[in-house]
């Protein structure tokens, strides 16, 4: 009974953390390609606050 107890939270652990460690698609790098290029612009922080703000 004591190794199920132990061996409970590593389980539920690596359940949580297996999911992340699938490779991106084409799609979602592509995408990340177009946000890291839309940060880049002059003023980004000030829109994305104001986009914050109206949510």
């Amino acid at each position: 009974m004591k190794a199920f107890i132990l061996l409970l939270p590593l389980a539920l652990f690596t359940l949580t953390i297996l999911p992340s460690c699938r490779e991106k698609t084409v799609g979602e790098k592509v995408g990340d390609k177009i946000d890291d290029a839309l940060d880049q612009r002059p003023g980004e922080k000030v829109r994305d606050a104001v986009e914050d703000a109206k949510k």
